[in-house]
């Protein structure tokens, strides 16, 4: 069974806020709204953009609990990878991220929250 108003079914949209370790700093948001325009404009990133726009989006949309944006998201996510683009040195995309200020650890993050997801799609994909 899925949702078609909840992307990350079986996870509540209230819980959005705790699936991730990181959320956006304001320096942050500006930095994910410039790669987003850069990205919809059809401008060639760098692996490392990739993987930050990757990153910063799923952070942003689950932050404010948007369903809408999480599909765009997966949506990238899809796209990327049908264009060969695949997540690779994430954690050093991740850790510069993090050492630039343009994510904080979350203080509402719940470990084990998105595994829910990930198990319900294996679950899906093996039935």
């Amino acid at each position: 069974m899925t949702d078609p108003q909840n992307p990350l079914f079986p996870v509540k949209i209230d819980d959005y806020p705790k699936l991730f370790d990181y959320v956006l700093t304001a320096e942050g948001l500006i930095y994910f709204q410039t790669l987003k325009r850069k990205y919809v404009l059809g401008k060639e990133l760098v692996l490392d953009e990739y993987n930050k726009l990757r990153l910063l989006y799923v952070y942003y949309a689950t932050a404010n609990r948007n369903p809408q944006e999480v599909f765009a998201w997966q949506d990238i996510c899809i796209t990327l990878d049908d264009r060969g683009i695949f997540e690779k040195y994430m954690y050093q995309s991740k850790e510069d991220l993090k050492n630039s200020l343009l994510i904080i650890e979350n203080p509402h993050y719940q470990s084990g929250l998105y595994r829910i997801y990930t198990e319900h799609v294996k679950e899906k994909m093996n039935s």
